[in-house]
């Protein structure tokens, strides 16, 4: 039993170093890892009635990031910037889009041209395109 004691004893200061220099890299770590950011999108997903048909949909994008700065939106639906916010954490976008094929949002920081985040609004169909023809004669 004594030696049980002198063991835990001198374990006791090293496993407390130990902890302390893990809690003080996990510290460190996250002030050097880039700021996170989150891209939603209401709705996710624009459905159709047939394959191949236009999609009406009014979409609603939010944004959030650790760090403020100067942001972008980016629609690769049509290649172009939506807008931009400067100084802020934060932002949202509402646009009515007419789609027949998925469409990615991107979140460019400003000034070192880099995607911080992004999301895509899919197409979707409730019935496929029909291999026949609609000319065709049915005889029922």
């Amino acid at each position: 039993m004594y030696f049980n004691k002198t063991a835990i004893k001198n374990v006791l200061p090293q496993t407390v170093l130990i902890i302390a220099l893990i809690f003080l890299s996990i510290k460190v770590y996250s002030k050097e890892s880039p700021a996170l950011a989150k891209l939603t999108l209401k709705p996710t997903q624009c459905v159709s009635l047939h394959q191949g048909q236009q999609c009406f949909v009014t979409v609603d994008i939010h944004w959030q990031v650790n760090e403020p700065g100067k942001y972008c939106l980016y629609s690769y639906f049509k290649n172009s910037k939506l807008n931009c916010w400067a100084n802020e954490k934060s932002g949202n976008f509402k646009q009515e889009l007419t789609i027949d094929k998925d469409v990615t949002f991107s979140l460019v920081s400003v000034g070192d041209d880099k995607g911080v985040a992004s999301a895509v609004l899919e197409l979707a169909w409730v019935h496929k395109k029909s291999r026949r023809s609609h000319s065709a004669w049915r005889i029922f």
